[in-house]
Formats: structure tokens, sequence, C-alpha cells
């Protein structure tokens, strides 16, 4: 087996997500997610992005 260098560009993090604070599913199915933790305006979201 010929010896490969392995570059690693980062390592993701995502946390264990609590089922707390939760939409009913009609609520869910509108907003795209059953956390509501989890729903952030657009404008909101790019704040952190850029």
């Amino acid at each position: 087996m010929e010896d490969k260098l392995i570059m690693r560009v980062g390592y993701a993090y995502v946390p264990i997500q609590e089922f707390k604070d939760l939409y009913n599913y009609e609520e869910g199915m509108e907003n795209g997610t059953l956390f509501k933790e989890l729903n952030i305006p657009l404008s909101e979201y790019q704040k952190g992005v850029f």
C-alpha cells in the first residue's frame, strides 16, 4: 500500500438537538423545521454569514 498525504480542511461540530419548544406539525411544515430555535429569518441568518 502506498503512503498518501491526507489533508483535512476542518472538522464539523454539530451539537445534539434537544427536543424542546417544538412547533406542532402544521407550523413545522409551514416553517420548514419543528425546532423553533432553528427558525431564523434570512436577514438574521445572513448577518452571521457575511
